[in-house]
């Protein structure tokens, strides 16, 4: 009898564990927002030689199925069979967000978003806390019977028809520098330079913090670390600089004892010519 008490108890203490890492949040809307936004400014890059990626809630709903402690194999698959198409799916995992979409785009998910084959895509996103890790998934389908046709003069069938009497002709386009968020804009307009790019962890000790710093953006500049205290004494101010999708770590003291700090990183740059904050970060710490 007690033997069977006792695997019992520990089958019930498994479960729960299970149960533990299984539990997770729905994905905030404007984390996803942040995700699709990305993936479509990337595919953005390259140019009219692809066609703009359209969102599809299954590719969605794959993600989710997929990017999970313990994956909903059986669903994910009976959407995949009930896709009229190919489906590929990249599942990243990192501390932050940006962490995990790097990692699925370095599995694979980068190098699709210029594949002009692939027509449609979803996202995911799934925050952890017992691992205190987020989930990415990115998800593209290419729809069955559906062909890229060439453009451009010189192409077998890229010539156009003539455009009817009065229609506006297109407007000139001017070439973005790198690093930004489009590849190109209208004559005449700003190009749209990358902004909340950067992101500042920290590896605690009881008598000296380290400050990892992360720079997302395609462009690099200069940042200002500041951290002060509820009472307005400074606990730490540093200058840096930053390179192009680089990173910086650098050492300050730890907060005192029961004293709040609010920490302030802003990074400006140069950007089609004019000084954009392309990162800006804020948040409060203590021991």
């Amino acid at each position: 009898m007690t033997t069977t008490l006792r695997a019992r108890s520990a089958s019930v203490a498994a479960g729960l564990l299970l149960a533990s890492f299984m539990a997770a949040p729905v994905a905030h809307a404007d984390v996803l927002a942040d995700l699709r936004g990305t993936v479509t400014a990337d595919r953005l890059k390259y140019g009219p030689s692809c066609p703009p990626l359209r969102y599809n809630n299954v590719l969605q709903d794959i993600g989710f199925a997929q990017g999970q402690f313990v994956p909903d194999t059986a669903k994910s698959q009976g959407m995949i069979a009930s896709y009229p198409g190919e489906v590929r799916s990249f599942i990243g995992v990192g501390d932050p967000m940006a962490a995990a979409r790097t990692n699925a785009y370095e599995k694979g998910a980068g190098s699709l978003i210029g594949n002009c084959a692939w027509t449609e895509y979803g996202v995911s996103f799934i925050r952890y806390e017992p691992t205190e890790t987020d989930w990415v998934g990115i998800v593209f389908g290419k729809p069955s019977g559906v062909t890229t046709p060439p453009s451009g003069p010189g192409t077998p069938g890229g010539g156009q028809d003539p455009a009817p009497a009065g229609t506006p002709a297109p407007p000139q386009m001017k070439a973005c520098p790198p690093g930004g968020l489009k590849p190109e804009v209208p004559a005449g307009e700003q190009c749209p330079a990358p902004a909340n790019a950067v992101r500042v962890s920290f590896v605690r000790a009881p008598f000296q913090w380290t400050v990892n710093v992360k720079n997302n953006a395609g462009i690099g500049g200069s940042c200002s670390y500041d951290a002060r205290s509820t009472s307005g004494a400074t606990g730490a101010s540093r200058e840096f600089d930053i390179d192009p999708n680089g990173s910086t770590t650098f050492q300050v003291p730890a907060p005192l004892p029961f004293t709040t700090y609010h920490v302030v990183t802003s990074c400006t740059g140069s950007y089609d010519g004019r000084q954009v904050e392309f990162g800006h970060d804020e948040q409060d710490v203590s021991l």
